[in-house]
């Protein structure tokens, strides 16, 4: 698509702009414009035609936006267009922008007016731009809308009318060759602009462009400003370390000085200390903008030297095909793209295992995926060595799942939650291994069944409980959660859990802790550390003593067979008393 960055620069240099901080002005872009025109014009260029645009707030997209929408309408003929809003109020603001805008051009340098009002803008070569408000609650009549093949939409995040938005989505053009849609918007936690973004991320049709704070060259304070003295002191905290390495990893620029101070003064003055808040309204990575009210609960510093761990391995991918029967269903060998499991490590002889086991909407609505987490036991670790993952199963078949994992690990205690569609799934279980004792010794099915007696469940009961009355399983309620997360935490931090899935510890960044609660708020994702918790807290509440009592350590346990042996004193005043005796003990001597 012909669409010309030179001559567009050219014609916003021709608007006025009201700026904040030199009053009107002649349109020069700043460096966060000048990032999303390019762009946008790259985009084009690749023949997409759809753009998820996450920004901080204040670094001129809005401003520029618009300026575009004039652009291609001008240039253009017969454009059907809208600009979306999230209230009334900024679509009159829009509206008196845009206004203000085709004032300020030359004669020349802009199509004439047929007519323009609060609904619409209409130039006489046939574009037409129509002022919409998506508004902040469902009403259900945003996707009214006549057919577009433009459009500008803003603030998405604030949107309310879930459906509305699909039908307007379903009202846009797919062939016509001018057809531009832009959206953009700051995030405001785990919602609807959240599932645009991910899904323009993995799209081939859209683009998605994440605009950050640092690309607007006005936020830094020099060195020598009272700024500068006052908030800089010579080295970044390790929060701030975080994601300085993330801005250079994913965007190759580095974050300066001048800059850190201004994010310094930014927080403190304008966002009163509130640091979460501040990574929301001003992100420095895409993964920072979708943060949420209430506090991080694990370390930034620690998640991310997890990732850079989890990114280094490669696991063996697989997915299942499931037949009418349990004994019928096939575990194939697969891709990443296609897979259901991933496999970091096959059984061991003398693996102990303990796999956590969360059923799909077991914690909320949003928590869409069957997920389970399996843990190799140590006595001073646990490594993860399998992780489930899909939406796409039913309670019988995650159970089926389950028997298979876990019967194949043999030394194996399943965690399994019983909230909500746990029940059916335990029922589930309960059910082979009730059909794997009718089989006769020589049928031929009863092979697929040898898994199930394997099957170790975890027992739970109340830890200030005097009596001992177990139950099946683990049923989450808030106070076992909050001992549930904050055990996982405390492990975590310890680096005492290896975690292979790097889509497991994404996810660790989506916990939070407000007031009593622990988890991902809204939409966000906790599926796989939920059951990665389940699994650890089986460790710690039943196979942990019996590692401790055997001295079942990760070293020990990897030591060479023809390692030599090292003794403590005590250990060789014991072996030569034995030698004196001529007496062998164990492995001694």
């Amino acid at each position: 698509m012909d669409f010309d960055v030179t001559r567009f620069e050219a014609f916003c240099k021709s608007l006025r702009i009201d700026s904040k901080e030199r009053g009107r002005i002649p349109f020069t872009w700043l460096g966060t414009q000048r990032y999303f025109v390019e762009e946008i014009a790259q985009g084009l260029k690749d023949d997409i035609h759809t753009f998820v645009i996450l920004k901080g707030r204040q670094i001129g997209i809005s401003t520029i936006s618009l300026a575009f929408d004039l652009y291609w309408m001008f240039k253009n003929q017969g454009l059907q267009g809208a600009v979306v809003t999230d209230t009334d109020e900024n679509r009159e603001l829009f509206r008196s922008y845009v206004e203000q805008y085709m004032a300020s051009l030359p004669r020349a340098a802009r199509s004439p007016v047929g007519r323009h009002n609060r609904v619409q803008l209409i130039l006489k070569n046939g574009s037409r731009l129509v002022y919409m408000v998506a508004g902040t609650k469902k009403k259900g009549e945003l996707g009214r809308a006549k057919a577009v093949n433009f459009m500008h939409a803003t603030e998405c995040s604030s949107w309310g009318d879930e459906e509305g938005f699909a039908s307007l989505m379903n009202t846009l053009a797919q062939q016509n060759p001018n057809r531009c849609y832009v959206f953009e918007s700051t995030a405001r936690g785990y919602n609807m602009f959240y599932d645009a973004w991910r899904v323009a991320q993995q799209s081939k049709s859209q683009k998605a462009i994440f605009i950050g704070w640092w690309r607007n060259e006005l936020y830094r304070w020099p060195e020598g400003s009272v700024q500068y003295a006052a908030f800089w002191d010579g080295e970044p905290t390790s929060d701030e370390r975080v994601w300085i390495r993330e801005v250079y990893e994913q965007y190759n620029t580095e974050v300066s000085a001048e800059q850190l101070a201004w994010w310094r003064w930014y927080v403190a003055e304008h966002m009163k200390g509130d640091e979460q808040l501040a990574l929301q309204e001003m992100p420095p990575t895409e993964d920072y903008a979708f943060q949420l009210s209430g506090s991080k609960f694990f370390s930034a510093e620690r998640v991310n030297r997890a990732h850079q761990v989890a990114m280094k391995t490669e696991p063996v991918y697989y997915r299942y095909q499931f037949g009418l029967h349990f004994e019928d269903t096939l575990f194939l060998e697969t891709n990443e793209a296609n897979a259901e499991v991933a496999l970091w490590e096959l059984p061991h002889e003398r693996g102990v295992y303990c796999l956590g086991a969360d059923p799909a909407y077991g914690s909320s609505e949003w928590a869409d995926e069957f997920a389970g987490q399996l843990v190799r036991c140590y006595a001073d670790k646990v490594i993860q060595v399998a992780e489930i993952a899909s939406p796409g199963w039913n309670e019988q078949q995650f159970a089926w799942i389950l028997a298979h994992i876990a019967g194949w690990y043999k030394d194996c205690q399943l965690v399994l939650e019983m909230q909500g569609p746990g029940g059916a799934v335990f029922n589930e279980l309960k059910n082979l291994q009730f059909k794997a004792a009718t089989f006769p010794a020589k049928d031929p099915r009863a092979g697929a069944f040898d898994v199930i007696g394997r099957i170790r469940d975890y027992l739970w009961r109340r830890q200030d409980s005097l009596s001992g009355h177990y139950a099946y399983q683990w049923q989450t309620n808030a106070r076992e959660k909050n001992r549930m997360m904050t055990t996982l935490r405390a492990y975590f931090e310890r680096e005492m859990i290896l975690i292979n899935s790097p889509y497991c510890v994404q996810q660790f960044r989506n916990i939070h802790r407000e007031g009593d609660k622990i988890g991902g708020t809204g939409r966000a994702k906790d599926d796989r550390v939920i059951a990665l918790a389940m699994a650890v807290i089986g460790w710690n509440d039943w196979i942990l003593n019996e590692m401790l009592s055997g001295n079942r350590t990760y070293a020990q346990e990897h030591r060479p067979a023809e390692a030599i042996r090292q003794y403590t004193p005590v250990e060789h005043s014991v072996v030569g008393y034995l030698k004196a005796q001529g007496i062998k003990f164990g492995n001694l001597s």
